[in-house]
């Protein structure tokens, strides 16, 4: 049985059981698993350990080769999973479109099929500070977007 298929048939009961979502699933090299998980709540280093300990025991000796990294999505992962969307709704994203075109602004709406943004002002302003909202709102359909991401100004 491959790995994968031993990961795709656990994993989503345990975290289940954790009330948490898979939010990618990555085995970039062999012998190693990077598994990225959210909940509706903040994660836990603590519950990483946990679902990485209850993972190995419920595998037997099928993973024991594997370096496996549990953990939640960095600020660097873009927003893939709905769960992500829903708890970043009013706070500062970035969307790369199909096109190259960017935009900055608050998440004001999610759905499946459709991103409602508040855009920022167009500013010069290089101090890392937030910039200021705009009167405009755009709503982008989700099938012409490349990439979302959150962003993080500094004051």
């Amino acid at each position: 049985m491959s790995v994968r298929t031993i990961l795709d048939e656990i994993l989503p009961e345990l975290l289940k059981e954790h009330q948490l979502e898979l939010i990618e699933l990555h085995i970039p090299a062999e012998h190693r698993i990077e598994i990225f998980v959210d909940g509706e709540s903040n994660v836990s280093i603590e519950q990483c350990a946990q679902i990485m300990r209850e993972l190995r025991g419920r595998t037997a000796e099928a993973l024991d080769s594997f370096q496996i990294t549990v953990s939640s999505p960095g600020l660097d992962k873009p927003l893939r999973h709905p769960l992500q969307f829903k708890k970043s709704l009013n706070k500062s994203i970035e969307v790369l479109m199909a096109s190259g075109e960017k935009h900055q602004g608050v998440l004001l709406e999610y759905a499946p099929e459709l991103l409602r943004l508040h855009l920022f002002k167009a500013s010069k302003n290089k101090s890392g500070a937030k910039p200021p909202l705009s009167e405009q709102m755009l709503d982008l359909p989700t099938s012409e977007i490349k990439k979302v991401s959150k962003l993080i100004f500094f004051s």
